[in-house]
């Protein structure tokens, strides 16, 4: 029964051909956009770099400072003086890691200027995130409170700077510095903003110590601990330190602090807000994103119930042949239902190529550096899970609306 349903809404839908190319556009655009979105935020939430080990360590992006009057107020990242007077304290982390934000380096090769981004770290840095390293290893500890000159590179860097990806014993030189290269890594997503950078150098290198006195801007921190559980507790302990204990940088000028230690999705929803609160935000921020994705997703489907509306009264005398001869409610909306079904189906997977395509150009013209998108399978069942809802809401109501007219009306092809 079903397969005859499945035959007839076939031949229907080729029949039709400007109704259907107009709804297999609609649905495969939607789709197409909807699935984009997802992957890129899929990959931004659970990265498969260096960030992977994600769930083992909380991040510390942003730190709004306030007055004592509340008058003024400063949101930035915070900085290197803020981190070791206040988050340096914190006792439930087993390692803590400040590290700065990436930021362009100043280098040339015969002659031609090149463009990467550099990041200062420390040595507990590379005991957290999980790099995958092509030759060499990371600057340990010693060599970090040594201030030696070494240096990460990535892949590309290597290629650019040497011709070829082992680098090891090999200098470079950016910002006036020259460094020895000891490692080399595959290259990060720009969406791992932790990790991102193409070069990677000891913080006890910086030439200048000014750095050290810096109240905001420029700088993070990672709060790690082996037991995933205890994210919670480092949490706390962060917001109670604030909250309690508060040392500022800058005491005549600022009394508050508001800030927390972030998963990715918190980060994210912090990140896109600058309220004065140690929460994130992040329940607000999944409401709002969920709406925004309905409603998204309504407008094409309300688009696709004028059109279902708009070719089933053009069968108005089909269906009122098929009632005189015995048909059913049931029989005539499940019909029209499978129609529309088939219909999404076909626009889905047409949806599904074109977001692969899309996804893929990104990466091979690396419009966002280092992007290495993986497909997410929850991602698309979700994505088609949505689509499908709206191609049953959007076929049910019409279906249902023209399966109640009488035979005689749906024979004079009236509605």
């Amino acid at each position: 029964m079903f397969k005859n349903y499945l035959i007839t809404a076939w031949k229907v839908l080729f029949r039709r051909k400007v109704f259907t190319f107009i709804s297999l556009f609609g649905i495969a655009i939607t789709l197409a956009v909807l699935l984009v979105i997802s992957t890129i935020v899929d990959n931004f939430l659970y990265p498969s770099g260096p960030e992977s080990s994600n769930n083992n360590f909380l991040s510390i992006s942003k730190l709004i400072l306030v007055s004592e009057d509340e008058q003024r107020n400063w949101s930035s990242r915070p900085g290197f003086r803020f981190l070791t007077d206040n988050v340096g304290r914190l006792k439930s982390p087993e390692k803590i890691s400040y590290f700065s934000k990436f930021q362009d380096a100043a280098s040339y090769l015969n002659g031609d200027k090149l463009s990467n981004h550099f990041r200062r770290t420390d040595a507990n840095y590379w005991d957290i995130l999980n790099f995958e390293f092509i030759h060499g290893r990371p600057f340990t500890q010693q060599e970090f409170e040594s201030g030696a000159m070494l240096t990460v590179i990535n892949k590309t860097t290597a290629e650019e700077f040497f011709g070829e990806i082992n680098a090891l014993g090999k200098s470079v030189t950016f910002n006036e510095q020259n460094f020895e290269v000891i490692g080399v890594v595959k290259d990060v997503s720009f969406f791992e903003m932790i990790a991102y950078a193409d070069i990677w150098v000891p913080y006890t290198t910086n030439p200048s110590t000014a750095y050290m006195q810096g109240v905001t801007s420029g700088w993070g921190a990672m709060l790690y601990h082996s037991n995933e559980k205890m994210q919670k507790e480092m949490q706390s302990e962060y917001v109670n330190l604030l909250q309690e204990d508060f040392i500022s940088p800058a005491p005549d000028a600022f009394h508050f602090a508001y800030s927390g230690a972030d998963t990715p999705l918190e980060k994210l929803a912090r990140n896109l807000t600058s309220s004065k609160s140690y929460a994130s935000g992040a329940e607000k921020f999944i409401a709002l994103a969920l709406t925004l994705i309905i409603c998204f997703m309504l407008l094409p489907s309300i688009n696709l119930i004028n059109l279902n509306i708009s070719r089933i009264l053009e069968r108005s005398s089909e269906i009122g042949v098929r009632k005189a001869f015995g048909a059913s409610h049931k029989q005539l909306i499940v019909q029209f239902v499978v129609e529309n079904i088939l219909l999404t189906a076909v626009g889905g997977l047409i949806g599904f190529v074109i977001s692969w395509f899309v996804l893929w150009q990104v990466e091979i013209n690396q419009l966002i550096p280092g992007a290495d998108f993986r497909f997410s399978l929850h991602s698309y069942i979700y994505g088609f899970g949505m689509i499908f809802l709206f191609g049953l809401i959007s076929g049910t109501y019409p279906a249902y609306k023209m399966s109640k007219l009488h035979p005689v009306t749906a024979l004079k092809g009236g509605a």
